[in-house]
């Protein structure tokens, strides 16, 4: 039996056996705690056979998945798509700032990059945290007025409640690349 499915779909038996065998579970205890024939999951992981929503809704479950998150919806899509920048542009002389909000999430990715002694013009709040990776350079991050020297290489994560700012006090340009929860504007 050739199940085929619509251009951009899932292989729904590939997800299932790649993440089955990414977790060191056997088809065997897979189908055993999702209740259903062992011999059915094979089928299903080889592409021999199609499979119900109720049924994948059992496996999603056995692999601590729900049937979005596991066929890749979770983001209402099932391949990559690129994104744009919601902001970009300076903020402040020296740094160019780059924000991207990462659809289906509260997220945006940060990126921004500081010419040697430059900083952001200002200091900021909002609810949630903050985390950044300096993948270049040596960064200084004041919170609460108190400054963390971030070497590169290091990640450093704070609530972004507290009013917070960085800058660049060396000689030499630094990059830094972080998260956010998404600020509303």
């Amino acid at each position: 039996m050739d199940v085929s499915a619509p251009a951009g779909t899932p292989e729904v038996g590939a997800v299932i056996r790649r993440l089955r065998t990414q977790r060191g579970i056997s088809v065997r205890a897979l189908a055993e705690a999702s209740g259903i024939s062992a011999s059915f999951l094979g089928a299903v992981e080889r592409g021999d056979s199609d499979i119900a929503l109720g049924r994948l809704a059992l496996i999603a479950q056995g692999l601590d998945h729900d049937v979005a998150s596991l066929l890749g919806y979770s983001l209402r899509q099932s391949a990559p798509r690129f994104v744009e920048p919601a902001r970009k542009g300076a903020r402040g002389e020296g740094v160019e700032f780059s924000a991207f909000r990462i659809p289906g999430s509260h997220l945006e990715l940060l990126v921004a990059s500081f010419a040697p002694h430059s900083g952001f013009d200002d200091s900021i709040t909002h609810a949630g945290i903050d985390a950044a990776y300096v993948a270049q350079g040596e960064l200084v991050l004041i919170v609460d007025g108190v400054e963390y020297v971030l070497h590169e290489g290091q990640c450093i994560v704070w609530p972004s409640s507290h009013p917070h700012t960085m800058r660049n006090a060396s000689d030499a340009p630094a990059i830094v690349v972080g998260f956010a929860t998404e600020i509303v504007h």
